[in-house]
């Protein structure tokens, strides 16, 4: 007996040794590759169109266009990201000013995940709990969708908003924190529309958990917290552009047109985001009729129908399916604050720690191009044409150039195109009043594919100059030589 006793302890502390190292790898791992996303962040144009409403916010444009009057951009989501990445605004530079929303929208990511994971409600040991919950942080990061990453979506901070109001709910204990549980979670319709289901499903818990009048309470507070965002969106903003913008815009496209095409080519991660939760649920079903992974549950349901809608309309993708990741972090965070035996929490650990290193190394050597400095010489180039073409020169997916070098804010291509697509054409008064006053010139990166809309107002004898990363097309309108 002592001899398989000493035998047990050594297998235990070798498990415990194997759990730690590759907890510590898997993190060494993730750093690196949560590192290169903030590096290749400032390369990607649609940040830079996405972070233009707020730069232009803070130099006093008005960023949500009405259907006459306005710069039209790309974007058609709620007012609350805009602000969230005012800090942005502070830099000096376009460079600057990415490099700033690349490290929000990475905190956009890793602080909710992390106060959801380590606070989530369990009953672990505490001597053990720390390092059970970082296995279920690190766990998520594998399982995150790699856009969250590396794109300024409003789905961002609608997600953040759902897992930080779902764990305000979960550890009320008293009015206040269901006010405040209420407000963020109303919030994250405030960041993208789709995102009803997230306030719906803490009405409906408390509807489960604490009977009807609980949730009709929590339906009050929903829509107070809701007339309040919603009337000071209306003061900062103006109603017609909001309006327009929010409603007009989406209900004005359609469908994919091709249904079968677009579930083919997100058919894989459609088994991730849908396939995983429901075979859980439904193998352990019982569990989750546990209040703390009864709320996840009902998250994940709730959005759904409104996030498959928006995968299928014209433009979208999976980053509006919120309920995976609405699910996974309260759902591993409670498996690993169980009771469970020493032996088999150390073998949950190490499974954790194995498969978080091996999903971080995969995207790690599958990363064609991994970047280990910020990729921000682009902009060094981009400020030396806007410079030679003051006032004369058009990014048309890059107006964060402009919006530093000229202080105006000019139409961007992919506004442009959803305009078209939702069949609301920019008459042609507002067209030119958002325009460079002078141009003569536009500026493309050679390694971005665009519409081709703003290419089609090229004359014909426009002249192609390379200019590091750019293509200058000089001479669109009575061209006088710089």
């Amino acid at each position: 007996m002592p001899a398989a006793n000493a035998s047990h302890r050594g297998s235990l502390f070798a498990v415990r040794c194997g759990a730690i190292v590759s907890l510590l790898l898997a993190g060494t791992l993730w750093s690196v590759w949560l590192w290169s996303r903030f590096c290749r962040f400032p390369s990607i144009p649609w940040n830079d169109m996405r972070l233009a409403p707020t730069i232009a916010l803070a130099q006093g444009w008005p960023v949500y266009p009405s259907g006459a009057s306005g710069t039209i951009n790309t974007w058609m989501y709620g007012p609350l990201p805009v602000l969230f990445m005012w800090p942005a605004s502070w830099a000096s530079s376009a460079a600057g000013a990415l490099l700033i929303a690349g490290g929000l929208t990475l905190a956009l990511t890793l602080v909710p995940l992390a106060l959801v994971c380590w606070l989530w409600p369990g009953d672990d040991d505490p001597a053990t709990a720390w390092l059970g919950r970082t296995a279920a942080l690190l766990l998520c990061l594998g399982a995150w969708p790699e856009l969250h990453y590396s794109v300024i979506f409003s789905d961002n901070l609608a997600v953040a908003c759902g897992l930080v109001g779902n764990l305000i709910l979960l550890r009320a204990r008293g009015p206040g924190a269901l006010w405040l549980a209420a407000a963020i979670a109303t919030a994250a319709v405030a960041c993208k529309q789709i995102a009803l289901g997230i306030p719906l499903a803490q009405v409906l818990w408390l509807g489960f958990t604490s009977g009807r009048r609980a949730a009709l309470l929590h339906v009050m507070r929903c829509m107070v917290a809701g007339g309040v965002i919603g009337l000071g969106a209306i003061a900062l903003f103006g109603f017609a552009g909001l309006w327009f913008t929010l409603v007009a815009i989406p209900g004005g496209l359609g469908w994919a047109p091709d249904v079968a095409l677009r579930l083919k080519m997100v058919a894989s991660e459609l088994a991730l985001l849908l396939g995983l939760p429901a075979v859980v649920m439904i193998v352990w079903r019982r569990e989750f009729s546990r209040p703390s992974l009864l709320l996840p549950a009902l998250a994940w349901v709730c959005t759904l129908p409104l996030g498959l809608a928006g995968m299928m309309k014209v433009g979208g993708w999976t980053n509006s399916i919120h309920g995976l990741v609405l699910w996974l972090p309260p759902v591993l965070a409670t498996l690993f604050a169980a009771r469970l035996s020493p032996a088999r929490f150390w073998s949950f650990s190490l499974a954790a720690g194995v498969i978080a290193a091996g999903s971080a190394c995969g995207r790690i050597l599958l990363e064609p191009d991994v970047r280990l400095r910020p990729q921000t010489a682009g902009y060094d180039e981009a400020a030396q044409i806007a410079a030679q073409y003051r006032n004369a020169v058009w990014f048309p997916v890059h107006p964060l150039v402009t919006l530093y070098s000229d202080h105006r804010y000019y139409h961007d291509e992919d506004g442009m195109y959803v305009h078209l697509r939702a069949k609301k054409p920019v008459n042609s008064e507002q067209a030119a009043q958002h325009l460079p006053p002078a141009m003569r010139a536009m500026a493309f990166r050679n390694d971005w594919t665009d519409w081709g809309i703003a290419r089609r107002m090229l004359p014909p004898n426009s002249r192609e100059i390379p200019i590091g990363n750019w293509n200058v097309y000089s001479g669109v309108a009575g061209e006088k030589k710089p």
